[in-house]
């Protein structure tokens, strides 16, 4: 049996951090943190983020080398896509160890906060198996955002999207170029990070409203923007 020996390097843009309790930055990249919970170690990922990278460290304890070692994640949720999901290491000498680089994207529209635990598997030929699990949580976004809505122009439905860096009571009102209330589509408490909603173009009093430039305006507590977008029929 050889004995294989398993150590997490995880780097996120370019903040490099290493298990079970260092982490480290530079001026490019993002701060990775990691988070003590029940005894176990969380990995908080930035949101909305790419070229991040997972590299496991297989090390080969043995007097004996490991040939043709595979690497592979499982329980991957929808809102992680790894470029590669699998990585082949053809040989491992004796006391030695060799990397499994793994790079990978992180979805606006995954959830935040969640803790989410990854299963590495990694295999040789002779049929030996091992697996590493990691937790990994996303962090919330840094700042406020009020996206473009899209389609716009439109007809007769578009989406807002807007980003929250904290759970928050969110009010959006649509106004005409005069300044005059249309309609409002949200007024209620919306979490942390991306959000969506559609408006159908249909004002306060049920009506479909007419072609023409509207304004849609979005509130916190300690946060407004302002967005145009077009109506065109």
């Amino acid at each position: 049996m050889k004995k294989i020996g398993i150590l997490f390097v995880i780097l996120f843009g370019s903040a490099i951090a290493q298990t079970p309790s260092h982490a480290s930055n530079n001026a490019s990249g993002q701060m990775m943190q990691s988070v003590m919970a029940s005894k176990a170690l969380i990995w908080q990922i930035p949101f909305a983020s790419t070229g991040n990278t997972i590299s496991l460290v297989i090390q080969n304890s043995s007097s004996v080398g490991a040939k043709m070692v595979s690497v592979a994640f499982t329980n991957v949720p929808s809102w992680l896509e790894f470029k590669s999901s699998t990585v082949l290491l053809k040989n491992i000498p004796p006391e030695s160890s060799g990397d499994a680089e793994f790079v990978f994207s992180v979805d606006k529209e995954a959830p935040i906060g969640k803790d989410t635990t990854l299963t590495a598997v990694i295999s040789t030929s002779d049929g030996q198996k091992w697996t590493k699990e990691m937790t990994v949580s996303v962090a919330a976004p840094k700042d406020y955002k009020l996206y473009n809505n899209f389609p716009n122009p439109f007809n007769p439905s578009t989406k807002i999207a807007f980003e929250l860096p904290k759970a928050s009571r969110v009010r959006i009102v649509i106004y005409d170029l005069l300044g005059r209330e249309v309609a409002g589509i949200a007024d209620g408490n919306y979490p942390a990070g991306y959000n969506e909603l559609t408006w159908n173009g249909i004002n306060r009093n049920g009506l479909q409203v007419s072609s023409g430039v509207y304004f849609y305006r979005i509130s916190t507590d300690d946060w407004s923007a302002v967005k145009k977008m077009v109506v065109l029929k």
